[in-house]
């Protein structure tokens, strides 16, 4: 039975092994043998995730070992709000239900609040932190690498846009895509991305326009980046459903507003490592990291566990990640 069992976890491990080597794999039956003795593997396909099922025989003690691999590239975010050396400003009333990194300093208005710990490399003023408050610590680079978002934009440009594309109404989607220009929701629209969607130029959306991950996502989190600044209005962004799956928007401008958002009805991860992110009144989303953070007043973040270790698509190159291992009935 012993010696089944490890015979089965060498098939699993086999199948993994082709997989992240891209070396042929059958979805049914693909044989790994130890002598005269036979582990076979079923992989099976859905939700962005691969189900890998290994059963072997040695001797009659049979054992079966599962395996769970999800698609894309981890990306870790620690911290509700996490800001470059531009430091971190809240509003009166603004608050964090989370943690608050600030390689500058976090200063705050009347009533302004952080539940979980507060660290700033410079001074943290003005805002009841109801966890602890650490001042004069070490700057911690920010979450996604250039070389990632490089990765991205590569899988966005398997096929290009010239120009500006301007969406109305619904039934849009994108994805995957370059757009050379600007890219547009007027009021009402909506728009599904498919698949990563590269903007050079900025986004702008209406009044009640929307975005949303395909469902075809599952429980990965997908991404749309500008090279501009992203204005989102008064808007509704989503993942595909699924609680484990986050829309981030990413962009790469210097401007004092990188990103700025109105009154916000979804949940959302903004990113914006060279420039400022500005939250109007009354915005509820997931996270956000820039170089600069400003929240307006009343506008609290509610920091979701889950983005500690969420999974972005990433197309044909992106990994494969152990979710889950073991031995089944």
């Amino acid at each position: 039975s012993d010696q089944s069992y490890f015979l089965a976890e060498s098939g699993v491990e086999d199948v993994i092994y082709r997989l992240i080597t891209n070396t042929p794999v059958a979805s049914e039956g693909q044989p790994f043998l130890i002598g005269s003795f036979l582990a076979t593997t079923n992989t099976v396909d859905g939700g962005g995730a691969k189900t890998i099922t290994t059963t072997a025989n040695w001797n009659d003690g049979i054992r079966k070992i599962r395996a769970i691999l999800i698609a894309g590239t981890g990306v870790t975010f620690h911290y509700a709000v996490q800001s470059g050396s531009g430091g971190f400003s809240l509003g009166n009333g603004a608050g964090i239900n989370g943690n608050v990194y600030s390689n500058g300093s976090v200063n705050g208005g009347n009533h302004s609040f952080i539940t979980g710990d507060a660290f700033a490399v410079g001074s943290v003023n003005g805002v009841d932190v109801q966890g602890e408050t650490q001042t004069g610590v070490s700057p911690v680079p920010l979450p996604i690498s250039d070389d990632q978002i490089t990765e991205w934009k590569g899988d966005a440009a398997t096929q290009v846009f010239v120009g500006n594309k301007n969406l109305n109404g619904t039934g849009n989607t994108l994805g995957p895509i370059k757009i050379q220009g600007n890219l547009t929701l007027g009021n009402n629209a909506s728009l599904v991305v498919n698949d990563t969607i590269w903007v050079t130029g900025g986004i702008s959306l209406g009044n009640n326009a929307s975005i949303a991950l395909a469902s075809s996502y599952g429980t990965r989190s997908g991404v749309v980046i500008a090279d501009g600044a992203i204005s989102l209005g008064n808007s509704g962004l989503s993942g595909s459903g699924d609680s484990n799956s986050e829309l981030m928007l990413i962009s790469l401008s210097t401007s004092g507003s990188a990103i700025s958002l109105g009154n916000n009805f979804g949940a959302v991860v903004l990113y914006a490592p060279n420039g400022t992110i500005n939250i109007g009144n009354n915005a509820n989303i997931a996270a956000m990291t820039a170089k600069t953070i400003s929240l307006g007043n009343n506008v609290v973040i509610d920091y979701k566990q889950g983005l500690i270790d969420l999974v972005f698509s990433s197309g044909p190159s992106g990994g494969w990640r152990i979710q889950n291992w073991q031995e089944i009935p």
